[in-house]
């Protein structure tokens, strides 16, 4: 193996893991969206239901009015 062919191979290999280490930064990327969208549903979910309790108290409290007047 001559010198220029051991350089050429060096340099494909550091191209190669280049590569490999960009492809993992960027798969590592998705899944951090994908976590943080995982939390965004959850927390919508639990908003959801705060919404829903809150609009049975305000409807129980609509039921009882007009027998607070009495």
């Amino acid at each position: 193996m001559t010198m220029w062919t051991g350089i050429v191979l060096i340099v494909f290999i550091s191209m190669l893991f280049g590569y490999l280490s960009k492809r993992a930064r960027y798969q590592l990327g998705d899944i951090r969206i994908t976590d943080r969208l995982g939390k965004q549903d959850v927390l919508i979910q639990e908003l959801r239901e705060r919404i829903a309790t809150l609009e049975a108290i305000v409807i129980e409290e609509e039921k009882r009015r007009p027998f607070k007047n009495l």
